[in-house]
């Protein structure tokens, strides 16, 4: 089974690494406190951070043999160095509970939305270890310049529905989505251009592979990384506007920011910031 985190994950790090490191870096941090305390959830072999610079605490979601499996697997890994982990954000234990209640003041997730299964429980739990004014700085694909080129966005209704469903693993509708619907990238597909029809694209998954990852996942109740949810900029925001209206995060929207300086240009960036408890009306009179 490990090879369907390998096949995918080598070349959505290819792509992010297009860009230039150090920029990306500065501009994604430019709307955080960095000065104080932070979060990286997911920081891999190519954190946003830097912990000689910066009072960072890295999470993720895998222990670290799981991390070092993977380290090795990539082949985009040689040369680079794979962080220590603070805190293991295991499914389902909530991310106040793995990092101590301390309180922190921005959070930075690179490429590593998209892999949520439940995007809004997600993003709540984050903003409940966040002082009020704290920012969530998120660096998210653009389908429109991935492997996820004909996969539809991700919906409202979607998104409400895993808040309520509540998976702590990747579901069996989307690994089948995203087997069946992604194809292989060999840096040849001009996304500026005509690409061609799905049929005609070289494909990591037949669909019959597919059925049988998706069947496989909910009888061993596996978790399989794929791209649980799709995202352009416009629909980001779309989206997420709708559910802070109906209350599901306590939240405002910054951005997106597509094309910033030091980017690969398949991503773009986007800040949620906490609201700040509405201040006491003065009494009348005084």
């Amino acid at each position: 089974m490990t090879q369907v985190t390998s096949s995918f994950e080598a070349e959505e790090t290819a792509c992010s690494e297009q860009s230039d490191p150090l920029v990306r870096s500065s501009v994604i941090l430019e709307g955080c406190e960095t000065e104080r305390r932070g979060l990286e959830i997911g920081p891999y072999f190519q954190p946003v951070t830097d912990r000689s610079v910066h009072d960072v605490l890295y999470v993720d979601c895998c222990d670290e043999g799981e991390l070092q499996r993977k380290f090795h697997e990539n082949p985009e890994a040689v040369g680079k160095q794979l962080p220590a982990i603070d805190a293991i954000w295991a499914p389902g234990r909530p991310l106040a509970d793995c990092v101590g209640y301390e309180p922190f003041y921005y959070a930075v997730a690179s490429r590593v939305f998209e892999h949520v299964p439940n995007p809004v429980g997600w993003l709540g739990e984050i903003l409940d270890v966040l002082q009020p004014g704290g920012v969530i700085a998120l660096v998210v694909p653009d389908h429109r310049r991935t492997i996820d080129y004909f996969r539809s966005p991700t919906t409202l209704a979607q998104v409400i529905g895993w808040s309520i469903e509540k998976p702590v693993r990747p579901t069996p509708t989307q690994v089948m989505e995203f087997l069946s619907e992604t194809f292989e990238d060999d840096g040849t597909i001009n996304f500026d251009g005509d690409v061609p029809p799905f049929r005609e694209l070289k494909r990591h998954y037949t669909d019959q592979d597919a059925l049988g990852f998706a069947q496989f996942v909910e009888r061993e109740k596996y978790y399989l990384d794929v791209h649980c949810t799709v995202w352009t900029p416009e629909s980001f925001v779309d989206v997420f506007s709708q559910v802070i209206t109906l209350g599901q995060l306590d939240c405002e929207i910054i951005g997106p920011i597509a094309g910033f300086v030091g980017n690969g240009p398949e991503e773009f960036l986007v800040y949620l910031q906490k609201k700040k408890p509405a201040k006491a009306g003065v009494p009348s009179g005084i």
